[in-house]
């Protein structure tokens, strides 16, 4: 069984080192009717029940206080469907797992995040995203879900069903999803291209540049004359990605991720002024070659990098440039000192109610930073400029926002909290983070 995601202790602790909570005890269950015994335990102990997941959300929805519960065991097949094109699988899978599962069948998801680490159920709560206006977040691949509401009714939850926009992106409060049908595609291969862009010309450009491909994003080294417009086309271009794929990953992550990053991450820490001139020269090399051509689920991922934070907004499109720009302003003088990049990704609107892409194509920038005494207030003034603008935030990533200012900013939030009255009315499923996020 994989590890879990705590310490020698018991505690809980999440992947960047960032969260951490100390739950009554652990459970692993291994068939759904030990997940309903642990919802009525919970129940009857009037205390609750949280899913962890793989650990690699940087906000407290994954933290436990009461029963904390891995689906690593959770039984259950791939079963995939050829002719419908979908694939059905627990909850509690890794990505990675499924990813090579559909390979092996010559499919792949639509969709990916930028790593494969986390479980489909995790991936699904927080609204996990790729970066591509032609397909929405990995929420929007779900066609079914099984789920275990908090009065220990099992769920099945179909593609008819309006409940199934609010499961999509259930953040954990509806129930603990056993289950999902996936929609799936035949696997192909993808050319990655890199156009070096002067960042003083890229927020004016967002609009287009995000409907110039079928994936795209944009990165941007702090303080660094230029940024990355990579964009990802299918392709019948034999593979050219070399080394091999697994070699290629294991030296991006055993190597430069564990021990060349980190020693500059501490120079940097050390002398914040030195942060340009190093991202300035990271800026050519940082991606890789600018061109090559490789499996489209590997391509669309980056290697496990090293410990880090993470906030991420998402605006409409249509305050795209003005919300760039206003975060660009941010950097003066060398200051803040931020040693990774910032992502621009592009988000196909969807009607999930929770979701950041609800109604609308969105852009998510996503701010990243080691854990440097610049690092906070950089994180401060990214929303102190993103508020502003009605920027939705990203529920597994550093948030502090409250249910009051979330409530308008979710046309469904209403919907959701009767939705979850009814289906958790004893709030097993509760906790501070919930209580903050979505009201009593």
């Amino acid at each position: 069984m994989r590890a879990l995601p705590r310490d020698r202790s018991g505690a809980f602790v999440n992947w960047a080192r960032t969260e951490r909570s100390r739950p009554l005890s652990w459970r692993v269950p291994t068939t759904e009717r030990e997940v309903v015994d642990v919802v009525g335990a919970a129940r009857a102990a009037g205390t609750t029940v949280r899913v962890v997941g793989a650990g690699h959300s940087w906000s407290r929805i994954a933290a436990p206080d009461g029963l904390a519960v891995s689906l690593d065991r959770l039984a259950g097949p791939v079963e995939i469907d050829g002719p419908r094109r979908t694939v059905s699988v627990p909850a509690g899978i890794r990505l990675r797992a499924l990813s090579s599962a559909l390979l092996r069948a010559g499919l792949s998801l639509p969709i990916v995040g930028s790593i494969q680490a986390q479980t489909v159920g995790g991936a699904i709560a927080t609204g996990t995203h790729g970066s591509s206006l032609t397909h929405g977040n990995l929420s929007t691949l779900v066609t079914e879900a099984r789920i275990v509401t908090g009065t220990g009714e099992v769920l099945d939850i179909g593609s008819g069903d309006e409940r199934l926009d609010a499961v999509r992106v259930h953040l954990g409060a509806l129930g603990v999803v056993t289950r999902v049908r996936l929609r799936v595609q035949p696997a192909g291969r993808l050319h990655q291209s890199i156009e070096q862009v002067p960042v003083g010309e890229v927020a004016e450009a967002l609009p287009e540049i995000a409907g110039s491909a079928e994936y795209v994003k944009v990165w941007w080294l702090a303080h660094a004359t230029r940024a990355q417009v990579v964009r990802y086309t299918r392709t019948d271009d034999p593979v050219t990605r070399r080394p091999s794929a697994a070699t290629s990953r294991w030296v991006d992550e055993r190597v430069m991720h564990r021990s060349v990053f980190p020693a500059l991450v501490a120079l940097q820490h050390r002398r914040p002024l030195v942060t340009g001139r190093v991202n300035e020269r990271l800026s050519r090399t940082y991606l890789g070659a600018a061109s090559q051509v490789g499996q489209d689920a590997l391509m669309l991922n980056t290697p496990m990098p090293m410990r880090h934070r993470e906030t991420e907004a998402a605006v409409p499109m249509a305050d795209a440039p003005e919300a760039l720009r206003r975060v660009l302003e941010l950097f003066r003088d060398g200051r803040p000192a931020v040693s990774f990049p910032l992502e621009i990704r592009f988000v196909r609107g969807d009607h999930a109610w929770m979701s950041p892409a609800y109604g609308s194509d969105t852009c998510q920038i996503g701010a990243y930073s080691t854990n440097g005494p610049d690092c906070t207030p950089y994180f401060d003034a990214f929303w102190g400029v993103m508020r502003p603008l009605g920027a939705r935030p990203h529920w597994g990533k550093e948030l502090d926002h409250t249910a009051a200012e979330l409530r308008p900013l979710y046309p469904a939030f209403e919907r959701f909290a009767a939705l979850r009255d009814q289906l958790d009315p004893g709030r097993v499923f509760g906790g501070d983070f919930h209580r903050r996020i979505l009201g009593s």
